[in-house]
């Protein structure tokens, strides 16, 4: 979500039977048992129990709708987790917006700015990545509130690319999880970045954030969540990210609303599946994260 930028949404059509509709809408579950805790490893080291052939496209991965928003008010903030906070409890996709501002990029959500800076999160993320050299993250740039050309957009981060050397994976297509452990894998959600296109041919993207009140949440959004996970959940294709964003807001439904509305639906969504299977549901950008959602996300990986 961008309060002065609307996000390009790329769904796939897909049948549904009436019964998945009404269990959609209902936000049901079978609240199966979950496996021994003692099979799932610590949210700080997750990946590094991963088989490093897999794909990431291939994994559950918790992340966090714009990531650095941690000021605001009721419009803007998303999040109460500091980044390392969120990394240290199993977050392994950012949502990183940025606004070019005097040769650097200051990080925004809308006209408000998150008293942090891209290097800031650079540095964050970089020194989470040696102290846990087993994991990876995946990271949506954007450019936010700031209108310079892609090719400006491009130029400043490539000077990031200088001073940070080898921390970002900038090259075309999903990479498996050995080639990329220790490093930070690109998703350019801007023309003039490299690495894989937001909504290319690498990345499928349910974004419906739009969302005006909790009717709509129950009515639309929900169902549309429901849909693209389970599109997700029957895909094979290594090079195919799925992202499924559960945040949303509109004139009559904040962030945090929203958030708190959507979370027993996801709850009852992971509790039907049969977690024996590893069912994999992409990555799952979420609002307010705390520790039990993105374990429980995490923990699909090892049959959890």
């Amino acid at each position: 979500m961008s309060l002065n930028t609307r996000t390009p949404i790329s769904r796939r059509t897909l049948g549904r039977t009436a019964l998945l509709g009404a269990l959609a809408a209902a936000g049901l579950g079978t609240g199966m048992p979950h496996a021994s805790a003692a099979t799932v490893p610590a949210g700080s080291d997750w990946m590094g129990a991963v088989d490093p052939q897999t794909s990431l496209a291939r994994l559950t991965l918790p992340g966090t709708h714009d990531s650095c928003s941690l000021h605001g008010g009721g419009l803007a903030q998303t999040q109460t987790l500091s980044l390392p906070d969120q990394l240290a409890i199993g977050v392994r996709f950012l949502d990183i917006r940025c606004r070019a501002i005097d040769g650097v990029f200051a990080i925004h959500h809308g006209p408000v700015f998150q008293k942090i800076f891209f290097g800031d999160v650079l540095n964050q993320c970089q020194a989470f990545l040696a102290a846990h050299p087993g994991e990876t993250l995946v990271m949506r740039v954007k450019q936010e509130y700031s209108t310079v050309s892609d090719a400006e957009f491009g130029a400043l981060f490539a000077d990031y690319l200088r001073r940070w050397p080898g921390l970002l994976r900038t090259e075309d297509g999903i990479p498996r999880l050995g080639e990329v452990r220790g490093r930070i894998v690109l998703l350019a959600d801007n023309s003039g970045l490299p690495g894989p296109r937001w909504g290319g041919p690498h990345t499928d993207i349910e974004d419906d954030y739009e969302i005006g009140t909790i009717f709509d949440l129950n009515s639309r959004k929900w169902p549309e969540v429901f849909a693209h996970l389970n599109a997700a959940r029957a895909a094979t294709d290594p090079q195919r990210l799925f992202l499924t964003f559960t945040s949303c807001t509109g004139w009559g439904l904040w962030p945090r609303q929203a958030a708190d509305a959507i979370a027993p639906k996801l709850s009852g969504y992971l509790g039907a599946l049969d977690r024996s299977a590893r069912p994999v549901l992409g990555t799952v950008p979420m609002d307010f994260v705390t520790a039990g959602p993105v374990r429980s996300l995490y923990a699909l990986n090892f049959g959890a």
